[in-house]
């Protein structure tokens, strides 16, 4: 969203994608140790929730990109962008997140509040997205360009659900193991 070139967008997609592929291939091999490991660190179940939700969360922003890239929209209103910067520090809450999963036990009070982040975060986009559509709605006058926008904004709003979605399931791998 911070370019405005397709052939630019383009690329910042296929980047995109290349990252949420190195995911996948992680999420492989994450599968592969899980099922050679004889102890893990939490249950076998929880950790496969787990991965599975941040797997969903690496797939949305895909989505997004590839949503963007197809509707080629006119233009990037900044409530997208704004929406766009919420999800990136979604992304780097994760990335915390998930390097003090190594010690929940000493980590769990720090893991909580970024998870609380990351629900303030899903929900002041909440309220970004409403607030859009209403604008949407009211001020756009191509019909085709506001289902463009609208789309892009159903989906770039889904993503920060799911990034919701990883920290309900660390939450809950918080209260098993503490």
């Amino acid at each position: 969203v911070k370019s405005d070139d397709p052939e630019e967008r383009k690329l910042l997609t296929r980047m995109i994608k290349k990252q949420e592929s190195t995911g996948d291939e992680l999420l492989r091999e994450f599968y592969v140790e899980l099922n050679a490991a004889f102890v893990t660190p939490f249950d076998r179940e929880d950790m496969n929730a787990l991965a599975m939700e941040l797997d969903k969360f690496l797939d949305f922003i895909n989505h997004s990109a590839k949503t963007i890239l197809m509707y080629n929209p006119k233009k990037i209103d900044n409530q997208i962008k704004e929406i766009i910067d919420n999800i990136h520090e979604d992304a780097t809450i994760m990335i915390e997140i998930f390097g003090l999963l190594d010690d929940l036990g000493k980590n769990h009070q720090q893991i909580g509040d970024l998870c609380q982040k990351v629900t303030l975060i899903e929900h002041a986009v909440d309220d970004i997205y409403g607030d859009y559509i209403s604008y949407l709605f009211a001020n756009e006058k191509d019909e085709i360009e506001l289902l463009k926008y609208k789309e892009i904004a159903q989906v770039i709003e889904d993503t920060t659900d799911r990034a919701k979605d990883v920290t309900t399931t660390v939450k809950s791998l918080i209260v098993k193991e503490s």
